[in-house]
């Protein structure tokens, strides 16, 4: 356990990358979800999981999820026409 922790930790494999941009897409996106219910320091948290987003795709998925805020970004994913938002 103690050598997948260091892989995770150091980045050496595909999987270990990708695991943590994982970890940081879905910090990325609870702040961004905390800010739209009001908790205006959310977006701290947001913009530094951001920062932490090291491949390709995950910064494409979290172009996206900040294009569109909130939970909008998935129901567009998922070709969904009505606003999850609350009014």
């Amino acid at each position: 356990m103690r050598d997948l922790v260091a892989e995770y930790e150091a980045k050496e494999s595909a999987e270990a990358i990708c695991a943590r941009d994982a970890d940081q897409l879905e910090c990325m996106i609870q702040g961004v979800e905390y800010k739209a219910q009001g908790y205006e320091k959310a977006q701290r948290w947001t913009d530094n999981s951001r920062s932490r987003l090291t491949t390709k795709s995950a910064n494409e998925l979290a172009d996206a999820v900040l294009a569109t805020g909130s939970l909008d970004w998935l129901r567009t994913a998922h070709g969904e026409k009505q606003s999850w938002r609350t009014p």
